[in-house]
């Protein structure tokens, strides 16, 4: 645990208090091993305030992350994302849709270029059902209910941009329901209609219960210590395979933390 005696950036702060590079540091904020006054803090640029206190884990050793396979054919695999991989195209494999850094789990991916017109089209025509899995702050009242509203850009966050609900912009549906409540958490199912942005971390945080781990839409909140990553998982991926012409459903396993 570390005091602050001046002001000045988390990462200046850490490069002088640790021997770890600026590399290490982010890793290790990315990671969920720093806290700010008690509060999980991922960002190096956070200006830290004189009285602050600040504790920091060293970073893991650095260990290439694989997917592993939930589903797979010669024309498309369906990988399990781990919460912190940034969404990039796999070997000999192309994008069709992504998942938040933080957001772990199904990832659909198409290994040919016919595949992946054929996919994007399923998308577009919302032909894609995604089930996501979500443990957020506080207990949410009602078991079940729909959001329908319009989200735009209201703005940034240390350099990443902000999305909020507004009379404009582009019509944002997810319908969600209550699973479990236990000691000021709710584990919720989410089925988003629409694939927005952000969608469902500003649907739920403009409900009042923000997806824990989420710093960027509920930056506000002191998360349990445990919470180390954005607790949103990808649970489910099902569509018409567009070649096979069968029905494909693949399920990624729920992260321990989510297990409430």
């Amino acid at each position: 645990m570390y005091r602050v005696k001046k002001e000045e950036s988390l990462l200046s702060f850490l490069k002088e208090k640790t021997d770890f590079s600026g590399r290490e540091i982010k890793r290790a904020l990315e990671s969920g091993g720093c806290h700010v006054n008690g509060k999980l803090e991922r960002f190096a640029s956070t200006k830290l305030k004189i009285g602050d206190t600040v504790s920091f884990r060293a970073p893991k050793a650095y260990q290439k992350q694989e997917m592993e396979i939930l589903y797979g054919d010669p024309s498309l695999t369906i990988f399990n994302k781990p919460s912190g991989l940034v969404t990039a195209p796999f070997t000999r494999h192309f994008l069709v849709h992504r998942l938040d850094k933080g957001t772990s789990g199904a990832l659909l991916m198409a290994r040919t270029q016919e595949m992946k017109k054929a996919l994007e089209a399923l998308f577009k025509k919302r032909e894609v059902k995604k089930v996501y899995i979500a443990l957020v702050s506080g207990n949410v009242p009602n078991d079940q209910g729909t959001i329908d509203n319009k989200l735009t850009k209201k703005g940034s966050f240390h350099g990443q941009t902000i999305y909020g609900s507004a009379p404009h912009g582009q019509r944002a549906l997810t319908y969600w329901k209550v699973l479990m409540r236990k000691e000021g958490k709710t584990l919720m199912e989410l089925r988003p209609e629409t694939g927005r942005t952000h969608q469902l971390r500003v649907h739920m945080a403009e409900m009042g219960h923000p997806i824990l781990g989420d710093l960027q839409y509920g930056r506000k909140l002191v998360f349990p210590k445990e919470v180390d990553r954005l607790c949103l998982h990808s649970y489910q991926i099902e569509f018409e395979h567009p070649k096979l012409q069968k029905k494909v459903v693949a399920n990624a396993p729920l992260p321990q933390l989510f297990r409430i």
